[in-house]
């Protein structure tokens, strides 16, 4: 397992931290075992006063970046160590959204990745390698994201990193890169096309599956579940409803996928929910495929005061961890968003100094429940 110790900004950053773009096939040839990480805590010394309190001075906390152990990569991409980049080098982030706290730790980690390199490098200044993080404010909104990576293009970038929210939506803007002679790094969720030179993301094919072994182990192997899933067209959603679905198929004979819904404009997810609770009064279990979608199917299952219904999240976020700890879900899994970010860099900084690269990095995954939400090894894939 590889590791690097990065300084963050306080202990709120230990709330830290494609499905990836190319063709589905090359990622989910790839195993992605769940990682472990013990991030270590320093206490914040507290000092006494007689008369005056005196200001708790903060103290910097330190993350460890993990990725996943169940690869055999050329490179290490927990650390930005002898990579020799040219001053002023600029790195664009197009980012699926900026509504959810996923993107946040995605960032966290990026930046905290180009900090490391510039102090590395000894880079001030206009030297500095320079990073932008944009995206469109909902993640659904694929013409507002391709607006996004035209204005971006339009800056000439060194490297371009993308989590396309429609998997064929930007073959033109991909094209456009290539002519331009602009490497492209998937981060998360991608594209179609080969028109990239790396991808680091979650294995969200057996992420799906774990999940849906687990919920075959909440609902005793036997019963309907149906699966609440975002965008139809990410593929991120794709993987991880094939990965369970193919879990519950072929190892799970006594369990019925009965559903599966897909976030849309017409329908709400409440009312998704509502209409398959009402088909299937019977149901047993939910399989959500991200944050988003976990919150609002436990927000639909409260509003229909069901409190038979097991549900598996992903992701992570405070309103889960809350539900994890209350019993309201039975676990997520949790993906490492803060280390996804941090590794996406490390290649981009490779490929922007001619270093070789692995086409596909996991970052690694991690299944979180009310027996180990606590753990100080956890902590890390827990966010706010």
């Amino acid at each position: 397992m590889k590791r690097i110790w990065i300084t963050g900004l306080s202990l709120l950053l230990l709330a830290s931290v494609f499905s990836g773009c190319g063709r589905a096939d090359n990622v989910q040839a790839q195993a992605a075992t769940s990682s472990k990480e013990e991030p270590t805590v320093e206490a914040t010394p507290v000092p006494t006063a007689t008369n005056t309190p005196t200001p708790t001075p903060t103290k910097e906390a330190e993350i460890e970046i993990t990725l996943s152990n169940s690869q055999e990569l050329t490179a290490d991409y927990t650390t930005m160590k002898d990579i020799q980049v040219e001053p002023g080098t600029y790195i664009a982030v197009v980012a699926k959204g900026m509504d959810s706290t996923y993107w946040t730790n995605v960032k966290k980690g990026a930046q905290a990745a180009v900090k490391s390199l510039n102090e590395a490098l000894g880079y001030k200044g206009n030297d500095k390698v320079r990073i932008t993080f944009e995206g469109p404010g909902d993640n659904s909104d694929v013409d507002a994201q391709i607006n996004t990576i035209d204005a971006v293009l339009a800056e000439n970038p060194t490297i371009l990193c993308l989590s396309a929210i429609d998997m064929q939506s930007c073959d033109a803007q991909l094209e456009t890169a290539a002519e331009n002679g602009i490497p492209v790094v998937i981060i998360d969720s991608g594209v179609q096309n080969d028109l990239i030179s790396v991808a680091c993301a979650t294995n969200n094919f057996t992420a799906g599956a774990e999940a849906a072994r687990k919920l075959s182990e909440a609902i005793g192997d036997s019963g309907k579940i149906a699966v609440m899933s975002h965008q139809k067209t990410a593929q991120s959603s794709i993987d991880r409803v094939a990965g369970f679905t193919e879990e519950i198929t072929n190892h799970h004979p006594n369990i019925t996928v009965v559903e599966v819904s897909y976030e849309n404009e017409e329908e709400t997810v409440e009312d998704l929910v509502a209409e398959v609770l009402e088909a299937h009064p019977d149901l047993s279990g939910y399989f959500c495929t991200n944050e988003s979608m976990s919150k609002k199917t436990l927000d639909a299952l409260t509003t229909a005061e069901n409190t038979t219904v097991q549900l598996i999240g992903f992701d992570s976020g405070e309103v889960q961890q809350e539900a994890v700890k209350d019993g309201r879900e039975y676990g997520m899994i949790c993906q490492n968003p803060y280390g996804m970010g941090y590794a996406s860099m490390v290649a981009a900084a490779r490929l922007a100094a001619h270093l070789p690269v692995d086409s596909y990095i996991s970052s690694g995954y991690q299944w979180i429940d009310k027996n180990n939400i606590d753990l100080d090894e956890n902590q890390q894939y827990l966010y706010k």
